[in-house]
C-alpha cells in the first residue's frame, strides 16, 4: 500500500483497507486445516489410520485403513471397527471419506452419506506410486487438486469450505461416487459423477473469490456501524448518516421483483432500490405504512420459502446432520418451541468435561439463551423418523413411549447435568456472558405426531408428565410456522394505492 503523508489525515475508506489487509488477510492454502469446521480443535478431529499392501482386481495396490470404537450401521452399541479409508493402485486414488472425530455420533460413518467415494484418475504418463507408509501417504496427497485434505487422520475428502460441491451433487438421486478425470466436463455416469479437474479447480476459485468478497463486505458493514453508532450519534450534524452500496441484483434476487412485474427493467429495480436506500430515514417519517407493508411482503416471501423447504425435507428421510444444518441457518424455527425469545448461542456446542486421556466429552445440538433473562437451553435434535411411540399398546389402549425418545430424553437430561457441572469452567467463555444455569431448559426435537386419537393421547399422557424435558415434534413447528403465514396474511393490506408525484423529482434521483 502506497505511503501517506504524515500530515494527511486517514479518510474511513483508508482505515477499512488497513484492516482488510492486517485482520482480514484470506487464509493461505498451505495455512488452513483439512476438512475441519472452524474453531474445532485438530487433536479431537483426528483418528488412528494404518496402511498395508494388498491387490485389488489383481492389481498390486495399497489399502488405508481407520481404526476405533464406533457405531455399526445398526445403531447398537459400540464396538472396535476398522473401515476402509483409501485405496491406490497406478490408475487411480479411491478415497472412501469418514467422519474422523471420535466423540461424534457418526465416527467412521460416511463424511458425504450417500456420495460414498472419490476417485481422482492419474494422468497417463504419471501413475500414482504406492507408498511404503502413512507419512508417505500424506506426501502423495499433497500433488491433489488444491482443496482435499492432506491428511489421512481426518477423514480425507474435501477442506471445510468447499462441502459444497459434495452436498450439491447429492442433490441427484442415484450418484454414490464422484469421480476427477482431467477436462473441463461435468457429466452423470450412474452412480458416477465424473467432474472435470480443470472445472472443480474454477469452482473453487469461484468459492474463494465469493468467500473474499463477503469478508471485505462484512468489514464495511462493521465499519459503517461503528461509524453511525458514535460519530453520528454524538455530531449529526458534522457527521450524516453514512449507508452501504447497493450493488445490482442484490435486492431483486432478495424480493424477486423481476417475477413480480416483467415489464420493468434491471435498471427500474436497480432505481427503486436506490430510492428506498437513499430515503428510507425520510419515507419513514412521510410514509411509515409503505415501508411496514414492503417489510411485510419481505418477511411473508421468506416465511413460504422456509415452509416450503421444511415441508420437502420431510418428504425425504434426511440425516440428523441435514437437519442440524438447515436449524443452524434458520434458528427462528427452533425459536417456536420455546414460550419466551430466545438467542442461539452456539450449534455443536461443547458443554461437558472429558476423562484424563481426551474421552467423554458431551456435545448438545444447539444451545439458546433466554433473551432476556439469559436462562440457558438445549435442544437435541433427532430425525422426523424417530419412533415416538411403541406400536403395541397395553393396559386397553395406552401405546407405552418407544425407547428412542426415552433415549434421547435421557441424553439431553445427562447434558443439563454435564452442563451443570462444568459451567464454572466455561461461565469465562465470552459467548455465556451473562448467562446462568439455574433453570437450564431442556428440548427434544424428535418425530411427528402420531396419526390415531388413541396414540395421540398417548403421547400427550407421556411427555406432559415430564417436568424436565419438553417434546416437540417436527410436524408442530411446521404448524406454527403455519399460523404466523397466517396471522400475517390475515390482516395484509391490499395493493398501495399509487404514490402522489412529489412536486420537485429532485429529491427522488
Amino acid at each position: 500500500m502506497a505511503k501517506k503523508n504524515a500530515d494527511q489525515a486517514d479518510t474511513p475508506e483508508d482505515i477499512a483497507d488497513d484492516f482488510f489487509e492486517e485482520q482480514d488477510e484470506p487464509e493461505r492454502e498451505d495455512e488452513r486445516g483439512d476438512d475441519l469446521e472452524p474453531r474445532t480443535n485438530p487433536d479431537a478431529e483426528a483418528m488412528q489410520v494404518s496402511l498395508k499392501k494388498s491387490t485389488h482386481g489383481g492389481e498390486d495396490c495399497v489399502e488405508v485403513y481407520a481404526h476405533g470404537e464406533a457405531y455399526p450401521d445398526d445403531g447398537s452399541e459400540k464396538t472396535q471397527r476398522t473401515v476402509l479409508l483409501a485405496r491406490v493402485v497406478k490408475g487411480a486414488l479411491s478415497m472412501f471419506p469418514l467422519v474422523s472425530a471420535s466423540y461424534r455420533y457418526e465416527f467412521l460413518m460416511p463424511k458425504y452419506h450417500e456420495l460414498a467415494t472419490i476417485t481422482i484418475l492419474a494422468d497417463e504418463d504419471e501413475p500414482w506410486g504406492l507408498p511404503e507408509d502413512i507419512r508417505e501417504f500424506d506426501t502423495m496427497l499433497e500433488s491433489l487438486p488444491t482443496g482435499f485434505g492432506r491428511h489421512a487422520k481426518y477423514g480425507l475428502g474435501f477442506k471445510w469450505e468447499y462441502r459444497l460441491i459434495p452436498h450439491s451433487i447429492l442433490e441427484m438421486q442415484g450418484i454414490n461416487e464422484l469421480v476427477i478425470e482431467p477436462g473441463n466436463g461435468a457429466s452423470t455416469d450412474l452412480p458416477k459423477f465424473k467432474l472435470g479437474i480443470d472445472r472443480f479447480s474454477a469452482i473453487r476459485r469461484s468459492i474463494d473469490s465469493i468467500t473474499n468478497r463477503a469478508r471485505e463486505r462484512s468489514l464495511r458493514e462493521r465499519q459503517l456501524l461503528a461509524f453511525n453508532e458514535l460519530l453520528h450519534v454524538a455530531d449529526p450534524v458534522q457527521f450524516e448518516r453514512r449507508f452501504p452500496k447497493v450493488k445490482a441484483g442484490e435486492i431483486y434476487e432478495l424480493i424477486k421483483l423481476g417475477g413480480r412485474a416483467p415489464n420493468r427493467s434491471a435498471s427500474d429495480h436497480l432505481a427503486a432500490a436506490t430510492v428506498v436506500r437513499d430515503d428510507a430515514a425520510k419515507i419513514a417519517a412521510e410514509q411509515p405504512s409503505q415501508l411496514v407493508e414492503l417489510k411485510a411482503v419481505i418477511e411473508q416471501v421468506t416465511l413460504k420459502e422456509l415452509i416450503a423447504k421444511i415441508e420437502d425435507m420431510l418428504g425425504k428421510n434426511l440425516p440428523e446432520p441435514k437437519w442440524q444444518a438447515f436449524f443452524k441457518a434458520n434458528p427462528f424455527v427452533l425459536g417456536l418451541a420455546f414460550p419466551h425469545p430466545v438467542i442461539l448461542i452456539q450449534e455443536q456446542a461443547h458443554i461437558g468435561g472429558t476423562m484424563l486421556r481426551g474421552a467423554g466429552e458431551s456435545i448438545v445440538d444447539f444451545l439458546f439463551a433466554q433473551r432476556f433473562t439469559g436462562s440457558l437451553a438445549l435442544i437435541e435434535i433427532k430425525r422426523p423418523a424417530t419412533k415416538l411411540i411403541e406400536a403395541r399398546t397395553f393396559r386397553g389402549d395406552l401405546h407405552a413411549p418407544h425407547k428412542d425418545l426415552t433415549s434421547a430424553m435421557a441424553q439431553v437430561l445427562d447434558q443439563r447435568f454435564q452442563l451443570l457441572n462444568n459451567f464454572a469452567a466455561k461461565s469465562h467463555d465470552p459467548e455465556l456472558k451473562d448467562t446462568h444455569v439455574s433453570a437450564v431448559h431442556c428440548i427434544v426435537i424428535a418425530g411427528t405426531a402420531p396419526t390415531t386419537i388413541q396414540e395421540k393421547r398417548s403421547l400427550d399422557l407421556f411427555r406432559h408428565s415430564s417436568k424436565d424435558v419438553v417434546v416437540v415434534t417436527f410436524d408442530e413447528l411446521l404448524g406454527k410456522l403455519r399460523e404466523i403465514l397466517r396471522l400475517m396474511t390475515a390482516g395484509a393490506p391490499g395493493p398501495a394505492p399509487a404514490p402522489v408525484p412529489p412536486a420537485d423529482n429532485s429529491d427522488i434521483f
